[in-house]
Formats: structure tokens, sequence, C-alpha cells
């Protein structure tokens, strides 16, 4: 490996000798950003913010001034606030633009790094969040959630996870082309971190609160890029994607999407008692909307992966009266196939 001589191309180190030339130039105290000592005066902070904004306004530098934004935004809410009041969000949206998508524009490192600091903007001002909500705004994030570089397909989760949080943009939001294909994509990825993982299970449960949505996630593949996740996530996560199987398996196309998958009935049978009781529950709830196509067939494949021993540990364990409930809807459903299936199932 050849040691690198010069360090003044790396952007980290050239954002940190912009920000440090302009405090100097304005006489200010210097204050943190990243690794940094900036100033952490308020004034000082403003008066850095609106030169950021000033330089993209103008064109000036734009790549390195939306990183000194997201710098800044990721210190505190204070900032955060700061870079709102100086009509930061406007301009950071006017980097989101869609001429053809299937072709990356020149200014692909601002725009990443703007949909970075509008994902932190938009937790907390709506104003953002409408900002953002436009076809062509939505169609740039999309595509960076489809193509972008793992980290901003995460950022791009998170502004998205905003905007499915209100009811009244959940429908719109989720109409966008491609949308779901980028979400189980991101899913599917096994190289996601487990705070990945979490972002990517919470933003599509967010959006299969809406029944339309839930239907376009199951058409996108959805229910299989979950049971994917199921295997090699974490709690937190596990139970989120539990969730959001069961909101897909409310639907007539998720039902059937499911009842088709031999891992599906594996995986609900695995997660009853292994990951905690929130998880048992919403594992038995997916089983029972599978279970009300009354079709033999799907009670023999449940059978068969093993389900009638489980729901018996269930019902002995120490569980609340809803999972146990359930347990025995199941059970009272199996009923339905001939002795012989059970009885197979217990030797």
């Amino acid at each position: 490996m050849i040691p690198l001589q010069d360090s003044s191309l790396i952007p980290n180190v050239t954002l940190r000798r912009l920000i440090q030339a302009w405090c100097a130039d304005a006489g200010r105290r210097s204050f943190k950003v990243g690794n940094t000592t900036l100033s952490s005066n308020n004034e000082d902070i403003s008066d850095c913010v609106f030169s950021f904004l000033r330089n993209i306004a103008r064109g000036e530098n734009v790549k390195l001034a939306v990183r000194g934004l997201k710098q800044l935004a990721k210190e505190g809410e204070e900032n955060r606030r700061c870079i709102i009041s100086n009509g930061g969000p406007a301009l950071l949206v006017s980097l989101l633009w869609a001429d053809n998508m299937d072709v990356a524009h020149h200014d692909c490192e601002a725009c990443e790094d703007a949909i970075s600091i509008l994902a932190l903007l938009s937790k907390s001002h709506f104003e953002t969040k409408t900002l953002v909500m436009k076809s062509q705004q939505l169609a740039c994030i999309i595509w960076h959630l489809r193509n972008g570089p793992r980290g901003v397909k995460i950022a791009a989760a998170e502004l998205l996870r905003n905007l499915f949080k209100q009811d009244d943009s959940r429908e719109f939001v989720g109409k966008a082309k491609g949308l779901f294909e980028g979400l189980t994509a991101l899913i599917r990825d096994k190289n996601l971190n487990s705070k990945g993982q979490k972002v990517a299970a919470r933003v599509i449960e967010s959006a299969c609160q809406s029944i339309n949505n839930a239907t376009r996630a199951v058409e996108a593949g959805a229910i299989d890029s979950l049971l994917g996740l199921l295997n090699r996530c974490e709690k937190p996560c596990a139970e989120r994607a539990l969730a959001t199987l069961e909101y897909l398996c409310e639907t007539t196309n998720g039902k059937h999407a499911a009842s088709k998958l031999p891992e599906f009935f594996t995986t609900m049978i695995e997660k009853m008692g292994s990951v905690s009781e929130l998880s048992t529950g919403y594992a038995l709830s997916c089983l029972l909307k599978v279970f009300s196509l009354n079709k033999d067939s799907i009670l023999i494949s449940a059978l068969d992966a093993g389900i009638y021993p489980k729901l018996l540990d269930v019902l002995q364990a120490d569980g609340t009266a809803w999972v146990k409930y359930k347990a025995q809807e199941l059970l009272k459903r199996l009923h339905r196939v001939p002795a012989h299936y059970l009885e197979q199932d217990l030797s």
C-alpha cells in the first residue's frame, strides 16, 4: 500500500480547512464539527450556516458547503433549528432533482448529503416534509434509495419514514414509482448492520399501515424479503419485521403470497417463544390471517413445518392471555385436517 503524502484532497480534511478558513476570515472563535474544534457560540454557528447556505444559493463550493451543513446538523437539534431558521430546507430540496433517474447527475455527492440532512431536519420540522413531498423530489430520493451507496440508501429510508409517519401523506408517498422495490432491495442486503436493518424494517412498517401500501409492498416481494431479514436480525428489528408481516397478511394477495412460501411457516414457528412475547403474538397473528383462507393444504403445510407441538409449548408457557388465545384459535383450525396428520406431527 502506498502511503498518502498529501491529505489536502481528502473531502473531510478539505471541509475542515474550509470551515477553519471561514472562521479565520470572519474573526470567529473555533467550534467543533466532527473531530474539528470550532465555536460553540450560537451567533458564530448561525453565521457559518448562513455562509454555507449562501454558497449553495450562489452555486459556489456546493459540495463542501452541503457537507459542512451535514456535519453541523449531526451535532444536535440546536444546529438543525439554525439551519431551518435560515431557510436551509428549501435550498437543500432544490438539490433534489430528477431528469432521467437511469443516470446519476453530476452533483450526486451534494444530493446524497442533502438527503442525509433532510432526513435529520424532517424528524421535527413539518415544512421540510412538505417541501420533500413533491413528485420530482420523491423520484430523486427513491433513485438514491435504489442506486446510492449503502449509507445514502439508509438516509433515504429514514427520510421516507418521516414522511410515512403522517397519515395524510402515507398514500401519496406510497404511490411513488419504485418505492417498494427499493425498500425490499434494502431489506435483502445481507451486509446491512443492525442499525440499517432496523431503519429498513421501521420504514416499511410505517408505510404498510395503509392497506394499499401493504398491497404494493407484497407485489414488490416484501414478504420474502422480510422472512430473510428475520433469519439474521436482532430482537428489536425482528419485532418490527413481524409487525410488518402482520400488516401484509391483512391483504388478500399477502395471504396467498405467504401461503406459497414454505419458509413462511418455518420462520413463524421458529419465532414463537424464541424472540419475545410480542414477537410470538405477531407470528401467531400472521398464521391466523393466512389460515383464514380456509385451505386444508395450508394447514397441512403448517403441520409439516412442526406447528402443532410448538403451539402446545406456547400454551404451556407463562404467556399472556392474548397470546394463548391466538394459539388456541390456531389449534381449532388445525383440527379440521384428518387426525393422522396430527398424530404424525406429534410422533
